[in-house]
């Protein structure tokens, strides 16, 4: 495949909305990281392949370090990378920089956007205000990946912890009395971590920490221990709900 391809992992909706935008502007391919793995090489002389994603405590999630060490990326492709973040969070970069280089491959251009932080079991949702203005900083990134600009805006990862322990930290989640049993948030968890047992969700045990089913949730059910309640619920305006399903799941 010598197409250009923009890589999407989004949970509350802040990387899809930078992925639309980047894809549309460098008339790019659009494909959802948690799709079925592609087959293939991608990318070649004269086209881009791009990933977006959000920093996660100034690190890849790991479905998308996962995903891109399988990735079959051909040598003289142009790679970018665009980070949502809520913080300093451009150390995303120098960790996908890393990953790209085990692969003998060059990561030319890396930035972040600000957009609204929304890790909703560390703080209440922040800076509501930025996903309005974040278009433009959109199209600024967009003209440079066009001119094929090299320019990484990197800074150190600065840690490797939120994966640790994770079969543990995942029985926090619970869904209150609240919840309707309408199986959102099994539809809308990107690495299907989530299922339906007698109308209730239940983890299973790989959360990612996207937070979708806790900003997602239609009734404002689901809770992580303590930590959640009465904090604003975020998920981006500009994206709807079915765009973040996966495909046909069983509840």
């Amino acid at each position: 495949m010598n197409a250009s391809t923009v890589f999407w992992f989004s949970g509350t909706g802040n990387s899809l909305y930078a992925a639309k935008e980047l894809s549309a502007a460098v008339s790019a391919n659009l494909v959802r990281i948690t799709s079925a793995a592609p087959s293939g090489a991608f990318g070649g002389d004269g086209s881009k392949v791009g990933f977006v994603f959000p920093s996660y405590y100034g690190n890849l999630p790991r479905t998308v370090r996962e995903f891109v060490g399988k990735l079959d990326i051909k040598p003289e492709t142009y790679i970018f990378a665009v980070v949502t973040m809520g913080g300093p969070g451009q150390g995303s970069i120098a960790a996908l920089e890393k990953v790209l280089a085990e692969k003998n491959l060059k990561l030319s251009y890396g930035r972040g956007i600000f957009m609204p932080a929304n890790y909703i079991i560390k703080y209440n949702p922040m800076f509501l205000g930025r996903a309005a203005k974040a278009g433009r900083k959109i199209q600024k990134i967009a003209g440079d990946i066009k001119s094929k600009k090299t320019l990484l805006k990197k800074s150190r990862v600065t840690a490797d912890t939120l994966y640790q322990n994770i079969e543990e930290l995942d029985r926090a989640f619970s869904a209150g009395t609240e919840c309707t049993g309408c199986g959102l948030c099994v539809k809308l968890c990107p690495i299907e971590n989530i299922r339906l047992d007698n109308g209730k969700p239940q983890w299973r045990g790989a959360c990612e920490h996207c937070v979708a089913c806790i900003n997602w949730c239609p009734s404002q059910a689901i809770e992580y221990g303590d930590k959640t309640h009465k904090r604003r619920r975020y998920h981006n305006p500009q994206i709807k709900e079915g765009e973040m399903m996966r495909g046909e799941q069983k509840l």
